[in-house]
């Protein structure tokens, strides 16, 4: 896959762990322990996730393990750190397998608010002048196509907190019991969301929530979403899964939550170190990024 396809679509997908909430299929068959529901007063799911919605939006980043799995050509694996405080950023080691004969090496991949870089494997330094880092802009990277475009808006918006509140306002919303995930106790949840309906009925969401879900409702023509949430007792994520069918293919997406306040390191590479691809493309190969 190359290099600039490997951006659109890790921009395009991303996402996808913080932005919808992230349902899938039933877990009963993938290592998910059920456990005896407490004896307690019982609160509503809504009542519940409001709750989450707010404890998770005091947090701003967290150690991140995500797969998504688009149609049968590629699956990613992104293993890192996301920071959302401003728009989603983060450094992630980023596994790609494709039905290409060959392989692709993992690469290691920074996500910046204003641009994307990926780390330049080590035997292909020498054709790029030695510099360590390719650079993408994301208003480059925007003007590349629907994917493209879709991706830059989505990670401008991406964060847990949106996940909730897609949730709530998605009014099927059921709460399945107490389930172990990584060792953790939690609460799971799961839902189907109708797009147009979560957009028309505006519950719960911002502004910007609705702006967002209709460009991305526009760009990938995905309108149901099966949803599943597993929360921890600090009423945080700790699992969410999405499970969607795209104008171009079916979309599944694992993210697993950990380690949330985590410092982020978010600078960026040194100009004289990177390189965009256009400069590759048109011919400059060591022009600065």
């Amino acid at each position: 896959m190359r290099f600039r396809t490997v951006l659109a679509v890790t921009a395009a997908t991303a996402t996808l762990g913080t932005v919808s909430a992230c349902g899938g299929k039933s877990m009963s068959a993938t290592g998910h322990h059920a456990s005896p529901s407490p004896s307690t007063v019982a609160v509503s799911p809504v009542a519940y996730l409001l709750q989450v919605e707010s404890a998770t939006a005091k947090v701003h980043s967290a150690k991140v393990d995500q797969t998504v799995t688009v149609g049968t050509l590629h699956q990613m694996r992104l293993v890192g750190e996301h920071d959302w405080a401003n728009g989603l950023q983060g450094n992630v080691t980023l596994t790609v397998k494709s039905s290409a004969p060959t392989p692709a090496p993992a690469m290691q991949m920074k996500i910046r608010s204003d641009a994307m870089y990926l780390k330049v494997p080590a035997q292909k330094l020498a054709s790029v002048g030695g510099k360590h880092w390719i650079k993408e802009p994301l208003a480059l990277l925007a003007a590349q196509g629907a994917a493209g475009k879709a991706g830059t808006d989505q990670l401008k918006q991406a964060n847990p907190a949106m996940a909730v509140r897609m949730l709530i306002a998605g009014g099927d919303l059921r709460k399945v019991g107490r389930e172990t995930i990584r060792g953790a106790a939690t609460t799971h949840y799961t839902g189907t969301l109708d797009m147009t309906k979560v957009i028309a009925s505006k519950q719960g969401l911002t502004p910007d929530d609705v702006k967002f879900l209709k460009k991305r409702l526009a760009a990938s023509g995905a309108t149901d979403d099966h949803v599943d949430l597993w929360v921890n007792s600090e009423n945080l994520p700790v699992e969410t899964q999405e499970q969607m069918q795209t104008d171009a293919a079916e979309v599944t997406s694992t993210t697993y939550f950990s380690d949330y306040g985590v410092s982020v390191d978010l600078s960026v590479p040194d100009a004289s170190d990177s390189f965009t691809l256009h400069a590759v493309t048109g011919g400059n190969r060591t022009g600065a990024a």
